[in-house]
């Protein structure tokens, strides 16, 4: 970027989307001003929205970890941020286990660090959901979506779970963005997220890392961040107390400072 007289490198941001089966859509327009501070690269997994779809077996987390270390090395990258999202942020774990030295920092985003995340979801949904909401849940964390418009109603009944505060239209619109892809979203619930579980090797990560949980966010609860926390041995957790499962919506701009000085190694207080 242009400094006076001669031009700074920025930073790099990589940006993983949650679903599976969402796009980087999700992230837009609330991490569009982090640009001023950092070059942000946006990516759809594969067989995610606008990526070409392939079998969705071969879509592993460690897959789509290396798919994120060979789109570092053709963009010509050094060292990159990361930042994952709910399931990207699982994602972005099992690539700090497979690609540390590509790292400079991580950012793990209302995540878990393994499959003990969905009991944990279960019992928060015992106190928040409808009953409505709790008998339609399993559908998609089992992966048991029959067809496109199953999906559809899935999410007209539980999206609002998603967040703190219901607004109606900023629901619709972000509901909406997305270019949905069904058969990675059972296939991945199915097999791969049953499996998962990188508890084992967070100990040995020593990548600088940012956890952020929401205290309303039902799916990664706190407890699953606390237990980042209690692994990761070169991490901070910070806990916003007024957002459901995506706080880059709900305290924007509280949000994008946090990542902002994070990245910039500013201090931080949690």
């Amino acid at each position: 970027m242009p400094a006076g007289d001669r031009m700074v490198r920025q930073p790099v941001l990589f940006v993983v989307h949650g679903g599976p089966g969402s796009d980087h859509s999700d992230f837009k327009p609330w991490l569009s001003p982090l640009a001023e501070r950092m070059q942000i690269v946006y990516l759809d997994q594969r067989c995610n929205g606008q990526s070409e779809r392939v079998d969705p077996a071969t879509c592993t987390l460690e897959q789509l970890a290396d798919d994120i270390e060979a789109l570092r090395q053709y963009l010509g990258f050094g060292k990159i941020n990361l930042l994952g999202h709910s399931f990207g942020g699982m994602v972005a774990q099992v690539y700090a286990t497979r690609h540390a030295e590509s790292l400079d920092k991580l950012l793990l985003v209302c995540t878990a660090p393994s499959k003990a995340f969905y009991p944990d979801a279960l019992d928060f949904a015992s106190r928040a959901a409808t009953p409505e909401q709790l008998n339609s849940i399993p559908e998609l964390f089992e992966g048991r979506i029959e067809d496109e418009q199953h999906l559809i109603r899935w999410w007209d009944i539980n999206f609002p779970l998603y967040f703190h505060v219901k607004d109606e239209q900023l629901m619709h619109d972000t509901g909406n963005r997305p270019i949905g892809s069904l058969d990675v979203t059972n296939y991945t619930f199915k097999h791969f997220i049953p499996q998962y579980d990188v508890r084992p090797q967070l100990p040995d990560v020593q990548t600088p890392t940012l956890i952020v949980a929401a205290r309303h966010d039902w799916i990664t609860p706190v407890s699953q961040a606390e237990e980042m926390k209690r692994l990761l041995p070169n991490a901070q957790l910070v806990v916003f107390e007024n957002s459901g499962h995506m706080p880059f919506i709900e305290e924007h701009k509280d949000f994008l400072a946090l990542v902002g000085g994070f990245i910039a190694n500013e201090e931080m207080h949690s």
